[in-house]
């Protein structure tokens, strides 16, 4: 539990700012009472290791995780010596996040979004034993090992790989993703730009999931990013919300979908970001989606829109402020 209010709440860098900001964000963060600070490697910035640890280095008591780092661009051997490598810079403070990112984000880089969910319950089902410092044999789909062990042979006892267990937090959107985090994993991170309405629905999905492996879905976490714009005027903070929201919306369809907004404006606005980018985007999504998606504003509107999506079933909101937002959501916002 936060020490404020006994509220749980986290922060999240969506690839900016530069990396000794978040840095000083991050202590800032740990301050106020932040639980947790996030970072997502979605599109194509910064990666999201370097920053989580310089942030560990910088910091004692702040939880850190991935806000997701997806499961095409890293084999799962990589990715599993990258957390603990991490879980070594900041011990009993790590969480591992994965998703299945986007296919608009990963064909550039050239990779196919091909069966994604079962992609990720691969990853899953390897990177656990690895990172208990196993040797894991697998034959899947997208996955294939032989004997693969992370060690570390300098180390007379322990080393990497043998670090207490991680926590395990799926990025997941739609059903079935939702119904497979139920199954697998520690905690749910459902995506930024998303309705407390879908909040509500997707609770349903997990417990189905969870049912599956006869789980108890109630101590599954539940994080949800929540983009958040506040500003002292508050028309200031939604216009700037208004810009993140149809750049969201136009990179990432399987979002799009869960949002209620209508299919014909949101392909709209996919064509006009396309042709012209953000500004164009702008142009065409109504300005209306910020109040239904968003906690943007003034910091009491922020406030209370935050305390709407936990009212919803968010466990642990995780802001993802913006542009200079960022220090009066550190301030301000609980």
């Amino acid at each position: 539990m936060s020490v404020r209010g006994q509220q749980r709440i986290g922060l999240m860098f969506a690839g900016a700012p530069a990396v000794p900001e978040m840095v000083r964000l991050a202590q800032r963060a740990e301050g106020a009472g932040y639980e947790s600070v996030w970072m997502a490697e979605t599109r194509i910035t910064r990666d999201g290791f370097v920053p989580l640890a310089a942030m560990a280095m910088a910091t004692d008591r702040i939880k850190l995780g991935t806000g997701i780092v997806n499961v095409y661009t890293r084999g799962a051997v990589v990715l599993a010596l990258s957390f603990a490598t991490l879980a070594e810079v900041a011990p009993g403070r790590t969480i591992v996040g994965l998703g299945a990112g986007s296919p608009m984000v990963l064909a550039p880089q050239g990779y196919e979004w091909k069966r994604p969910l079962g992609r990720l319950r691969e990853y899953v089902d390897v990177m656990r034993p690895l990172l208990r410092g196993e040797s894991v044999t697998y034959s899947g789909e997208a996955v294939t090992l032989d004997g693969a062990r992370i060690e570390d042979v300098l180390a007379d006892e322990g080393g990497v790989g043998s670090a207490d267990e991680l926590p395990v937090y799926l990025g997941v959107t739609g059903q079935k993703a939702v119904e497979l985090a139920g199954e697998l994993a520690d905690g749910t991170f459902y995506n930024v730009c998303l309705p407390t309405e879908y909040v509500e629905r997707a609770g349903g999905w997990l417990s189905t999931g969870a049912a599956r492996t006869e789980r108890d879905a109630g101590e599954i976490d539940v994080a949800m990013g929540i983009l958040s714009s506040p500003a002292e005027n508050s028309a200031v903070g939604k216009a700037r919300a208004h810009e993140f929201v149809s750049l969201y919306l136009s990179l990432f369809p399987n979002i799009a979908r869960e949002t209620g907004v209508d299919e014909t404006v949101v392909s709209r606005t996919r064509e006009a970001f396309n042709e012209g980018g953000v500004e164009a985007a702008v142009e065409v999504m109504p300005v209306e989606v910020v109040d239904r998606l968003c906690a943007a504003g003034t910091p009491e509107e922020c406030q209370a829109r935050i305390d709407e999506y936990r009212a919803a079933g968010v466990d642990l909101p995780i802001l993802i402020a913006l542009g200079d937002s960022i220090e009066l959501a550190v301030e301000t916002l609980r």
